[in-house]
This record gives structure tokens, C-alpha cells and sequence, in this order.
């Protein structure tokens, strides 16, 4: 069985498990885009990465969520897996921590600017607070991840 298929199996543990029992005032942390990001970061092949984010993003529509819009996380999730495959081994390796919190910031922009866009546009300050939350609620649950897991070495040693 593959390493991916495992996290990947992992991640929609952890995510069925927060949509239930850990959602804060409503937010509630994207693994998803986390295994996207974390397990794109090694691929030297962006093709790859893209077609991986965008089955990965599909399957979490149709499956994992209500499916009202369907085809969101693909693209968001294409795109983060893009991005994450181009940095280079060096640069991953000196700054981990940083380039996958600027993408879980990035995913977490793009799929609120989709996901809420009448907020975007008539309550701005409403709009970054929630993108604010989510982002920093995934960034919280991704350093515990990635700690508990060595997720950084297991990456790190892919590449």
C-alpha cells in the first residue's frame, strides 16, 4: 500500500473527526488541503501534483462535503498542488513550517473567496475574519499534524 494512500486515508479520518466534534464557533480546520500541500511539496512532477490535487479535490467534494460546490476544492486544491511542487528540495528543507503555512493560507483564501463571495463583497471585514479563522485553525491542526506525525522528515526524506 502506497505512503499516499495511507495519509490520505489518515486525513479523511482526521477530517470527518473535526467536522464533528472539533468545530470552533463554526471553523473548522481543512486536512484535506493540508495532505494536498504536505504531500505535493516532494513531487518534482507538477503535472502530477496538479491532477493529484484536483482527484483529491473532487473526491472530497462529491464524498466528504454537501457537494453544493462542486468543483471548488479541485480547483483550489490544483492550485495548491501546483504551488507546493515548484518550490525546490533546498528551499523546502530551511523553511518547511513557513512555505506550507503561506499555501494553507493561499488554499484557504481562494476557497473563501469562492465559497464566500457575497461576504467579499459587501462585509469585507467579516470576509477576512473568517478567512483569518479557518487559515489559522488549519495552521494550528497542521503543526500538531506535522509534529505528530514527523510529517517535515517523512516529506523532507521523499524528496
Amino acid at each position: 500500500m502506497s505512503v499516499y494512500l495511507i495519509y490520505f486515508l489518515i486525513s479523511i479520518v482526521l477530517q470527518l473527526a473535526f467536522a464533528e466534534l472539533l468545530t470552533v464557533n463554526g471553523f473548522q480546520p481543512n486536512i484535506i488541503l493540508l495532505f494536498v500541500i504536505l504531500s505535493s511539496i516532494s513531487m518534482d512532477n507538477t503535472s502530477r501534483a496538479t491532477i493529484t490535487g484536483f482527484f483529491v479535490g473532487l473526491f472530497s467534494d462529491l464524498v466528504l462535503f454537501n457537494g453544493f460546490y462542486l468543483g471548488l476544492s479541485s480547483l483550489v486544491f490544483s492550485v495548491c498542488g501546483y504551488l507546493a511542487s515548484q518550490v525546490s528540495f533546498n528551499f523546502a528543507h530551511r523553511n518547511f513550517d513557513l512555505y506550507w503555512l503561506i499555501l494553507v493560507f493561499v488554499g484557504s483564501g481562494l476557497y473563501s473567496l469562492f465559497r464566500y463571495d457575497f461576504f467579499f463583497f459587501n462585509d469585507m471585514i467579516f470576509f477576512l475574519k473568517n478567512w483569518f479563522s479557518v487559515s489559522s485553525y488549519t495552521s494550528f491542526v497542521g503543526f500538531v499534524i506535522t509534529r505528530a506525525f514527523r510529517v517535515k522528515q517523512l516529506v523532507l526524506d521523499d524528496a
